[in-house]
């Protein structure tokens, strides 16, 4: 009995892999079709990028794409399998040879868990890597040189354990310890008291030296009062501002969970953490468990379809994708303005389609 169970799961899992493959394809290439190729286009007719760094920046936007596609093809693998497996009569076979329903849910679920891994793997160590490689491609193609190495304007905001605002740094760029075009917004007495401003500073055992500026100091709500030249001036006590500011170097939508995860930690220190970053965080978890959770939906899904009427699953898998992207467009805006908790943002989609999902599993098994 043992064996014939794992025969089951095998016979199951492997009717899988073709229609995920040809999903995935068929919705990456009218993805692609729809956004990519005409930003490649664009970088070969108006700014004469050779083709072959145009379509290698192509590539490199292709495993960002997958891990979109993915889920979808595993919907519409989940669904023409079982599909094909109620009109061939075979689920009645199995029920009828003891096979629970929820038994036989146990090969779609795997499914889902291992495309879900695979997802996590790409978009953590393939996804940051390419999207970084492929924005160094795009600056050498259109600018004729290599990026920049520092980080240009940077801005950072300081606040107190009662989220009141302290400070507001301005970097113009920053390149190894060296900083250029500084401009620091004083607001610690509630409201704006002193603007420091400095052509260029430098990083030197946790202070910032500056140089070359001016600080304005500022009474009422916009007098100034006093200007006040220096050739040099130190701020102590600046430590995690260049943390982040180093940390920040790289785009966080180019990092992976374990350093986007730093980063925020970083901002937490001066409760500096905006909605969107923490979105986009738990989405690192949410996103690719959405396999999973499509797989519990696309099953029962493939049933509902009868033989006279064989696109009805077709439909409802189409419907299903229509509102996963819907909510998790409206989610995220609603959790990046502060509407909704960001991990109920990232969750909303998952949670909505697993409940819709374990309803029709629940409706079929009767």
């Amino acid at each position: 009995m043992i064996g014939g169970i794992k025969l089951i799961d095998r016979y199951i899992a492997n009717e899988f892999w073709q229609p995920l493959l040809f999903g995935i394809g068929i919705v990456t290439g009218v993805w692609f079709g729809a956004d990519q190729l005409k930003t490649i286009f664009n970088l070969i007719m108006r700014a004469g990028v050779p083709i072959n760094m145009a379509f290698t920046i192509l590539g490199l936007h292709l495993p960002e794409i997958i891990v979109m596609t993915i889920p979808i093809g595993v919907l519409l693998g989940t669904l023409l399998v079982f599909n094909r497996l109620s009109s061939d009569s075979e689920i009645i076979a199995m029920r009828t040879s003891g096979v629970s329903f929820y038994r036989i849910m146990v090969a779609p679920l795997l499914f889902g868990l291992m495309t879900s891994v695979a997802s996590f793997g790409v978009n953590e160590l393939v996804v940051p890597a390419a999207n970084r490689t492929s924005k160094k491609l795009e600056f050498l193609a259109l600018y004729k040189s290599e990026l920049p190495s520092g980080q240009a304007n940077f801005t950072y905001m300081e606040r107190g354990k009662d989220l009141n605002l302290n400070r507001v740094f301005y970097i113009g760029l920053c390149n190894g310890k060296n900083l250029y075009n500084v401009i620091i917004l004083d607001f610690t007495r509630d409201k704006l008291v002193q603007i420091i401003s400095a052509a260029n500073g430098v990083w030197n055992h946790g202070e910032w030296i500056l140089s070359e500026g001016r600080t304005y100091v500022l009474a009422g709500d916009s007098d100034i009062t006093r200007i006040l030249q220096f050739k040099k001036l130190t701020l102590p006590g600046i430590q995690n501002v260049q943390k982040v500011m180093e940390s920040g170097k790289v785009n966080p939508k180019e990092m992976n969970m374990w350093e986007l995860g730093n980063y925020i930690n970083l901002l937490k220190e001066s409760n500096a953490v905006s909605n969107d970053l923490l979105v986009r965080y738990y989405q690192k978890f949410s996103q690719p468990l959405a396999c999973l959770i499509v797989a519990l939906a696309g099953a029962p899904l493939g049933l509902l379809a009868r033989r006279s009427r064989s696109n009805l699953g077709l439909i409802y898998s189409a419907v299903v994708v229509f509102i996963y992207y819907v909510l998790q467009s409206t989610s995220g805006a609603l959790g990046e303005a502060g509407r909704i908790p960001p991990i109920m943002a990232a969750w909303m989609p998952n949670l909505f389609v697993g409940t819709l999902g374990l309803i029709i599993l629940w409706f079929k098994s009767r």
